[in-house]
């Protein structure tokens, strides 16, 4: 299993920013890539399915949400080169309005060397941790 993370310091509070990640169906708000998402159910195993502009799209269940450690994660469905892939986003407090975002993935990859699918999604989740944090202090 492979594991890659990406931290930022977003100056906002935790508050402000766990209202925008734990509302699961929010991602088309701040991942700007993503011009469409939708979501089956409620809570715990709540589907949300992200449509890019190219149209292809992507199915998430959300597995776990704790509002007293400010952390989710969810699961890709889809099949893409990742696989038994898990996603968290986690907030920590460092001081008035300012807050750490860890955004981290665990993943089997499938057709890819691991390091070639380490180094995809590290970008990918630096691009994510940078859209959250542009669209958080814009606001």
């Amino acid at each position: 299993m492979t594991q890659v993370s990406s931290k930022t310091t977003i100056k906002r509070s935790v508050d402000a920013i766990w209202q925008v990640i734990s509302d699961f169906g929010a991602a088309c708000q701040y991942l700007s890539m993503v011009v469409n998402c939708s979501v089956a159910g409620i809570g715990l195993g709540a589907l949300r399915t992200l449509t890019s502009a190219d149209a292809s799209t992507i199915v998430e269940r959300l597995d776990s949400l704790d509002q007293t450690t400010h952390r989710l994660s969810y699961a890709l469905l889809t099949d893409t080169p990742f696989r038994n892939c898990l996603t968290t986003m986690t907030l920590r407090e460092l001081g008035l309005n300012q807050t750490e975002l860890e955004w981290s993935v665990t993943f089997d990859a499938d057709g890819l060397p691991a390091s070639e699918a380490a180094e995809l999604m590290e970008g990918a989740l630096a691009a994510n941790c940078l859209a959250l944090k542009q669209f958080m202090e814009a606001g």
